[in-house]
């Protein structure tokens, strides 16, 4: 106030300043403004007048020293005292034109105002004794209707809350019946819709909603009901010890009746639309952030079950029995939740991925600790089969070995360590006892058992290769392969041949065992490509260095086919000799050291590339005469010694080859070959075989075929003849074939000179 005092001096001491301007735009502000402006006024007066006195007595002396000019200063004060009186007589004039208007209307505002709250009190009393007499009407009639009450109810109950009517006097009965109607219709729905939940009554339901809809309490009756239900289902008992699993089955029992329940509600709400709004119920939920009540109440109770294990778990004891019944647990959680589904009248399942997780992720620790043990239980045979201490033992047993052979004796009482026939019987057993543990729950713990009993399977495979004696692999007989010179004498197996020997036949007993005693439902998952191959490498590891050698022996002896008639003695040619020799030493002492029938893929492949090979090398061979073919038939029987040494059954074993192998002996002792049935020959002898043979047996002037095809007769073998035995599709056999028809047209075999040229034109390509 004090601030605005010196504008309003400013304002009248201005030249220019009319008193009716003033008073006109003063009025115009209204009246607060008015009311304001005038008590400046009159402050500004009382203020002028004390200044006055102040400046008067500040300057007593001075206006005494001009007392002459006091008559003048009296006519001044009167002047101003006349502006001042003037002055005054405006605000009160201002007052009187201004503020009493003012409050007149004042006065009629809040009159009318008091109208209009009487009016709306009024129409409000109207509406509330019209929905009042409804509420009579419908409460009083035999066959209430109480969604249409809870509607109306509502319309009440919103009217009471903004409060008043209760304390009028002739209403306070009325509004006390209101209160108890809409407790009593709140009790009614509650119980149909706990009676509709237990019993499976949709009518009951969907009444019972409809009322708490109209009411807009649907979302917490219904979080009390799911609450309700969580604990009743968490008040069910589930005690440590024998009778545990019975009472997990009478909890899961709980738990599936109960979320069928909760499910036929959920599909209520979700089928409900309102009449009157025509919102959907559903959408009520979704505005608390619900989806779907049988996913809320899932949730709630999966965590209610997973803490009561977590209580039976407690006890150490406990914990161990519940971790070795993981499978039935599992089994009894599968069961429950299928029972569920199954009797969903939905089309699609009632529990979806999400709450299948939650129901098992409530035994997830359960679940873990078992596959643990699992683990332990599959692993715990080959750390007892092959310990790190056996093992340890048996790599400086081969490094003696190397270095001097001194340790022979312990190096057989080491080897004697290790697993025998019916240990490798029991651990697979063992597995296969593990695998039908966990058969009842192949989602849940049958696939990871799986992967855990391949794995020791592989983790056996591994160690049995660790333990291959490296330095006994390779059987050298020769002192130079290339002229196949044999030493003096022949070298013997060393104590590490038969640890090696025990070893292919425990991986060949082990791949025997799983083939034989897993069952055939499980033979797939733990049979494997990557389980056969890793044992059957662990025997290529052993037996294809000595293989080999012997395959290396025999092509070099091969070669003594290129020049038949050098070299040969009385016996026979003496590089094939050594070959057979050798074959009979290395079967003898070597292969010997082996189990029976364990080495029968290596031999009976080793015999047929042995067959294979000699037959296409003795096709080549030109000329032919009759002493050349005495030779062939010394080496033909060398080779069937070297057979007869690597598998006596060879005849047997290798039918088709041993069969081409006689009929070819037939065909070189043959007097005459264009008296021969060629037909017939081609039946049992491979086509290119016959071919090849009859081909060289053409007139001097006709090549050899790998002098015609420029290349050399090994390098023929390899490439041509040899990769033509497995030609099952006969491409290469047609390009053999037409090979064969290149050379007849350059060197003009004539049909009509032999049956053999005739023969062999008439297979042309």
């Amino acid at each position: 106030m004090a601030k605005s005092q010196p504008a309003l001096f400013e304002t009248f001491r201005k030249p220019d300043f009319d008193v009716a301007t003033f008073v006109r735009d003063a009025t115009g502000q209204g009246n607060e403004r008015v009311a304001r402006l005038t008590q400046q006024l009159e402050d500004c007066a009382s203020s002028f007048d004390a200044e006055l006195q102040r400046e008067i007595i500040g300057c007593h002396e001075e206006l005494l020293q001009n007392a002459s000019s006091i008559s003048n200063l009296d006519g001044q004060l009167g002047d101003i005292r006349e502006v001042v009186d003037m002055l005054k007589s405006s605000i009160v004039r201002i007052k009187g034109d201004i503020m009493s208007p003012f409050l007149g209307v004042k006065r009629k505002t809040m009159l009318l105002e008091r109208m209009e709250s009487v009016n709306i009190l009024i129409r409000k009393l109207r509406l509330f004794l019209f929905d009042a007499r409804k509420l009579h009407t419908q409460m009083d009639t035999p066959a209430k209707d109480l969604s249409k009450a809870a509607h109306t109810l509502h319309e009440l109950e919103a009217v009471l809350k903004e409060g008043g009517l209760d304390r009028i006097d002739l209403l306070r009965a009325e509004v006390t019946w209101i209160r108890e109607t809409g407790l009593r219709i709140r009790q009614q729905a509650e119980g149909d819709l706990r009676s509709g939940a237990r019993q499976g009554n949709q009518i009951a339901l969907s009444v019972a909603l409809q009322v708490f809809f109209n009411l807009q309490c649907m979302w917490p009756q219904l979080r009390r009901l799911l609450s309700e239900m969580v604990e009743e289902f968490s008040q069910a008992a589930l005690p440590a010890g024998s009778g545990f699993q019975q009472a997990l089955e009478m909890n899961l029992q709980v738990l599936a009746a109960q979320t069928q329940r909760v499910h036929l509600l959920d599909e209520v709400v979700r089928s409900k639309t309102d009449p009157l709004t025509q919102k959907t119920f559903s959408s009520v939920l979704e505005q608390e952030g619900v989806t779907s009540l049988t996913s809320r109440f899932w949730s709630e109770a999966t965590s209610s079950l997973k803490a009561k294990l977590a209580r039976v778990s407690q006890d150490r004891a406990s914990r161990k029995a519940l971790v070795s019944e993981c499978p039935k647990v599992l089994k009894a959680l599968a069961e429950a939740l299928d029972k569920v589904n199954h009797a969903g009248r939905a089309r699609g399942p009632v529990l979806r991925a999400p709450e299948r997780e939650a129901l098992f992720a409530a035994a997830a620790d359960l679940r873990n600790e078992f596959l643990g043990e699992s683990i332990r239980r599959v692993t715990e045979p080959v750390d007892m089969m092959l310990p790190d201490k056996l093992m340890a033992a048996l790599s400086s047993g081969e490094r003696s070995g190397s270095a001097g052979g001194a340790g022979g004796t312990s190096e057989g009482n080491i080897a004697d360590e290790l697993p025998t026939s019916h240990d490798l019987k029991r651990y697979v057993q063992l597995l296969v006892a593990e695998l039908e543990r966990c058969e009842s729950c192949p989602e849940l713990l049958l696939k990871e058992v799986v992967r855990g009993v391949r794995s020791s399977v592989l983790l056996f495979a591994t160690r049995l290769e660790q333990v291959v004696d490296t330095s006994c692999l390779e059987v050298r007989c020769f002192e130079s392969e290339a002229r196949l010179k044999l030493r003096s004498p022949l070298p013997m197996p060393a104590a590490g041949h038969a640890r090696n020997a025990r070893l292919f036949g425990i991986a060949h007993h082990t791949l025997a065992a799983l083939r034989d005693t897993v069952p055939l439902r499980f033979q797939a998952a733990i049979v494997t490509p990557q389980v056969q191959s890793t044992l059957q490498q662990t025997q290529a590891v052993i037996v294809s260095p000595m293989f080999s050698a012997l395959r290396r022996s025999m092509g070099m002896g091969i070669t003594s086919l290129e020049s038949v008639m050098e070299g040969r003695t009385d016996d026979g040619s003496p590089m094939m000799l050594a070959v057979s020799q050798v074959c009979v030493h290395v079967s003898r002492y070597y292969l010997s050291l082996f189990g029976p029938g364990q080495l029968f893929v290596q031999t009976k492949e080793l015999c047929i590339h042995f067959v294979r090979l000699f037959l296409s090398a003795a096709a080549l061979v030109k000329p032919c005469g009759e002493a050349v073919r005495k030779a062939l038939a010394q080496d033909m029987q060398a080779v069937e010694n070297a057979l007869c040494a690597l598998d006596v059954d060879f005849q047997a074993s290798i039918r088709h080859e041993a069969s081409v192998f006689r009929e070819f002996r037939r065909l070189i002792f043959a007097p005459s070959v264009e008296a021969l049935d060629f037909e017939a020959l081609s039946k049992v002898i491979p086509l290119h075989l016959l071919l090849s043979y009859l081909v060289h047996q053409l007139p001097e002037n006709v090549p050899t075929l790998p002098q015609f095809c420029q290349d050399s007769t090994a390098a023929f073998l390899e490439g041509t003849l040899m990769p033509l035995w497995e030609d099952s599709q006969e491409s290469g056999l047609s390009k053999f074939r037409a090979k064969i028809g290149e050379l007849s047209d350059k060197y003009d075999l004539d049909p009509s000179s032999s049956t053999l040229a005739a023969f062999v034109m008439s297979q042309m390509g």
